[in-house]
């Protein structure tokens, strides 16, 4: 599947930790059958139905509505989610907002989630949510397709947010911390701010703990005690995890949620040039990320880049060489050249 890499946010410079390689664990899984999202193709809603009327902290970019509350601003796809006395989430939807599993990206609307059923080889699209793909990899694999690649690719795309690490130096479960350093996000859980009364909204983020930890993407409540998620490096693409409204959280090892807040675009990046960083060919979608993790300047960034292109380095400047008939695979994140694939 050719997919264009997107170029609303860049990563900006966070303090590098000497910590293993960015490769994630799989999450805690459970059986997923076409569990319901809790999107609403409208704007926020608020638990029980009611109109998100309450006292406003302000639109999101892409015109999501705010409601009162810690949950924050809200975005396309999104459902704000304010639970009630009892810190029970929302009911699901009615069936018209759905995971639609067996439809094309193209199908379904508002960004809505899409579940590629097939085989999910290296490279491929396993699954779609809010027009951010989810590439397929083994998990642990030390390939570009890591789980906190995802993250920061969604947050950056989807909601136009910064990036929260660098995938090859810093651990999965160090985006709690750096989010909470962060005046574009809030942290949720244990540590962080109290999520008592609070649940998570789709296009959030759940974090768990370890070196190298995990991530994935929230997409929604498949029911009041299972939460769908979207992962890479992981398997499968699209899993659910236990949620506990007696106590607010997830009911696994899971460290933290992180929630965008209200915040403007982030720019792109505007360092030093990355110059010629890897010897040989590398995918767009790689040669993009790089940038975004590193804070540094790419020319060809301002006139888009192919994801499934190779490009290769001259002088600091790269130049698109071939488009991959099927997949640009970058094997090794730690040195990220890449080759068209399977």
């Amino acid at each position: 599947m050719r997919t264009r890499a997107t170029l609303f946010a860049v990563g900006i410079a966070l303090v590098a930790a000497p910590v293993a390689l960015g490769a994630c664990r799989a999450a805690a899984t459970h059986e997923d059958e076409d569990a319901a999202s809790n999107e609403a193709a409208d704007g926020a809603v608020a638990v029980g139905g009611e109109d998100a009327s309450g006292s406003e902290q302000g639109a999101g970019d892409d015109g999501g509505v705010a409601v009162d509350g810690p949950v924050g601003a809200t975005h396309d796809a999104s459902v704000a989610r304010e639970a009630g006395s009892d810190g029970a989430p929302p009911p699901v939807l009615d069936a018209a907002s759905s995971l639609e599993a067996d439809a094309p990206p193209a199908s379904v609307p508002d960004g809505g989630l899409w579940i590629d059923d097939g085989a999910c080889p290296t490279g491929a699209v396993g699954a779609t949510f809010m027009n951010v793909p989810a590439y397929c990899q083994p998990t642990g694999s030390s390939g570009l397709f890591q789980c906190d690649e995802l993250a920061n690719r969604f947050m950056r795309d989807a909601l136009h947010h910064p990036n929260l690490d660098n995938v090859v130096t810093d651990d999965a479960s160090s985006i709690c911390d750096h989010a909470a350093a962060m005046p574009a996000y809030s942290v949720w859980g244990p540590g962080y701010r109290d999520s008592t009364g609070y649940a998570p909204v789709p296009g959030d983020l759940v974090v768990y703990p370890g070196s190298p930890g995990h991530v994935a993407v929230i997409a929604g409540f498949a029911d009041p005690a299972t939460v769908t998620i979207v992962q890479q490096n992981g398997d499968p693409t699209v899993t659910t995890i236990p949620w506990n409204a007696a106590i607010s959280f997830f009911d696994d090892d899971s460290s933290c949620w992180v929630h965008a807040e209200p915040a403007p675009p982030a720019p792109l990046p505007s360092g030093p040039p990355c110059g010629c960083f890897v010897d040989g060919p590398v995918c767009g979608l790689a040669l993009v990320d790089y940038a975004w993790w590193n804070g540094c300047s790419v020319a060809a960034l301002a006139s888009g880049v192919d994801a499934q292109g190779l490009y290769a380095c001259s002088g600091g400047v790269f130049t698109e060489t071939t488009l991959c008939p099927d997949l640009c695979v970058t094997n090794d994140i730690s040195d990220l050249s890449g080759a068209c694939g399977p």
